[in-house]
């Protein structure tokens, strides 16, 4: 277990959440400690903060509640970013109306095109990378797929989504490494994990800047071209919420498709029944990624703010209290999915919640999914075997993941 999971900043946050989200168990196998909790607490249990929710419907029913948003909470000024005007906060984390107006704008960036144009570069990439990692293990006899193929193929496909010049690459890579916790609440953080976060975050903010003067003198054919250039109603964003809205990207381009491409590498490499189907029907991969998504989810929790009072699945909410939402657990909801704790690639129906929902669902959760398709498809033209059943995570609270996936590649024999 890694020293930021060792090591906290306070001895309250168990009062916080129903559970202790340091024990290293809870990191193993979360949802043994999700169903524990539903057998005995219900789908909504109260804590010292305001309320966990356990619920799919529930946690649906908090994502559409007007009451209940980011406030200015701790857990809001944990997400501020630096700008020539102080700190300000990225629009995955305001409320309306800011976020509506900003939104719309950055939608407009985020379009099909924007995703499909991705699919045949990080192909090639994917192909590429899983290549060398056979290779490495011809020649060491096994490879780390979290270094050699997950962090490498994430960054990638950022790089020719948004144009991120070489020369920051590699140093993009390592503040995603630094900023691995980066939706934890600082004090839970251990000093030199709180550190390594605000490096990133000031890293980041300062490419940010760079690309952005660049796209304004130049536009090509990029995300950030389209960003700078969005227009609604006669209003485009402006240089603060250009940067924060870039600086944001970043942050989580640069750690979440990792995350989310080794979970759900793990989970069907560890079943080798849904691995046979889901090499003998390639034409449903997007419906397997979302089963996969669910089944183990790299967001494993988020939070709201109380902005009045109100109530969540019944339980009295004041204004002040904090809402946790426990994703991982609702994404196994059995009230939600039959025989929630199996993961079945024929599964259909009932999205999975790790992309959030209502206004602050996920922009970028089509390139996610398309991220994940392509490492898959990549992995499974060879034989992948697992060297353990139960890698290491990297002990975050809010993002679930893997540490190292260490596997033997190999080519395929007998396809």
């Amino acid at each position: 277990m890694t020293e930021t999971v060792e090591t906290r900043a306070t001895d309250d946050l168990p009062e916080v959440l129903p559970y202790d989200p340091f024990d290293p168990a809870f990191h193993s196998d979360p949802y043994a400690t999700y169903n524990r909790l539903r057998a005995t607490g219900g789908s909504v249990i109260p804590t010292g903060a305001g309320v966990a929710v356990l619920g799919y419907q529930d946690v649906h029913a908090v994502l559409r509640n007007p009451h209940l948003g980011r406030g200015e909470g701790a857990g809001y000024q944990d997400t501020l970013i630096p700008t020539p005007d102080g700190l300000r906060p990225a629009v995955m984390f305001m409320d309306p109306p800011d976020h509506t107006r900003i939104r719309a704008l950055v939608n407009k960036a985020f379009t099909p095109r924007a995703t499909e144009r991705l699919r045949q570069p990080a192909e090639e990439l994917a192909a590429r990378l899983v290549a060398e990692a056979a290779e490495e293990t011809a020649a060491h006899g096994s490879v780390d797929l979290t270094s050699t193929l997950f962090r490498p193929l994430g960054a990638g496909v950022l790089n020719i989504l948004v144009g991120v010049p070489e020369k920051y690459l590699a140093q993009c890579i390592e503040y995603a490494n630094d900023a691995g916790r980066g939706l934890d609440p600082a004090y839970t953080l251990s000093a030199d994990a709180l550190a390594d976060r605000l490096k990133a975050r000031d890293g980041y903010v300062e490419i940010a800047q760079e690309l952005i003067a660049e796209r304004r003198a130049q536009p090509v054919d990029d995300l950030m071209s389209e960003l700078v250039l969005a227009e609604q109603d006669g209003e485009r964003l402006n240089e603060i919420e250009l940067l924060t809205t870039v600086a944001n990207i970043f942050l989580a381009g640069f750690s979440a498709p990792q995350a989310a491409m080794g979970l759900a590498a793990l989970s069907l490499l560890s079943h080798p029944d849904q691995l046979a189907w889901y090499r003998a029907h390639p034409e449903e991969a997007a419906g397997s990624v979302e089963e996969l998504m669910r089944y183990d989810s790299a967001v494993q929790l988020i939070n709201r703010t109380a902005l009045a009072d109100t109530e969540v699945g019944g339980v009295p909410v004041r204004a002040g209290d904090e809402v946790f939402m426990l994703l991982g657990a609702a994404n196994r909801d059995p009230e939600a999915y039959e025989d929630a704790d199996r993961l079945d690639l024929t599964r259909r129906g009932t999205r999975n919640l790790g992309f959030g929902h209502g206004i602050h669902y996920c922009v970028a959760a089509p390139i996610a999914k398309l991220v994940i398709e392509v490492v898959l498809d990549a992995l499974v033209r060879y034989d992948v075997e697992l060297v353990t059943q139960n890698p290491p995570t990297n002990g975050a609270l809010a993002i679930r993941s893997l540490a190292e996936l260490p596997v033997r590649v190999r080519p395929r024999t007998g396809a």
